[in-house]
C-alpha cells in the first residue's frame, strides 16, 4: 500500500479516545440543552388564545402625524407580552401601542410594547410577532394575570 493511502486511512479511536469523545459529546448535548431551556424559559404563564388586537405604531414613544392602525390576532397571551399573527411585518425593536380585546371577558387591555422577534409565515403573507409589554397599567396587568391563570386552571 502506498504511503499516501496509509495516511488517508483513518485510524479507529483507541478505548481512551473513544471514551473521551463520548464524554465530550455528552457535555455538548448537556450545554446545548441547557441553553435551549434557558432561551425558552418565560417569566409569565402563557395561554393559547385568539383575541383581536389593534396596533398603533409609535415614533419616539409617540404616535406619528400619519396614524397607522394595524389589525392582528393573538396566538398566545401572558401578563408580560403577546404572540401575534398579522399581515404586516413589524421590525424588531419597533415601539407600539396596542389594544387587546379579551373576548371571553369582554374587556380591553391597553399596553405599550416593543417587538422582540418576528417570523415570516405562509410565504411572506403572514407574520408571527413576539411583543414584550413595556408599559401596562397595574389593573390591566392584574386582569391578564387572572385571565391566564383562571383559563389554565
Amino acid at each position: 500500500m502506498s504511503r499516501l493511502r496509509k495516511k488517508a486511512q483513518k485510524k479507529a479511536p483507541s478505548g481512551v479516545e473513544s471514551a473521551r469523545l463520548k464524554s465530550l459529546e455528552a457535555e455538548m448535548r448537556k450545554k446545548n440543552g441547557a441553553a435551549r431551556l434557558a432561551r425558552e424559559k418565560r417569566r409569565d404563564s402563557r395561554i393559547d388564545e385568539e383575541d383581536k388586537v389593534l396596533i398603533e405604531l409609535l415614533t419616539n414613544g409617540r404616535p406619528p402625524a400619519d396614524k397607522t392602525i394595524i389589525n392582528a390576532l393573538t396566538k398566545d397571551v401572558s401578563p408580560g407580552g403577546v404572540r401575534l399573527l398579522t399581515d404586516v411585518l413589524l421590525p424588531v425593536n419597533t415601539l407600539l401601542k396596542m389594544e387587546i380585546v379579551l373576548s371571553q371577558r369582554r374587556r380591553q387591555v391597553h399596553a405599550m410594547g416593543v417587538v422582540r422577534w418576528a417570523h415570516s409565515m405562509y410565504e411572506e403573507e403572514m407574520f408571527e410577532i413576539g411583543i414584550e409589554f413595556t408599559q401596562i397599567s397595574p389593573d390591566d396587568k392584574m386582569l391578564l394575570l387572572e385571565h391566564t391563570y383562571k383559563k389554565r386552571g
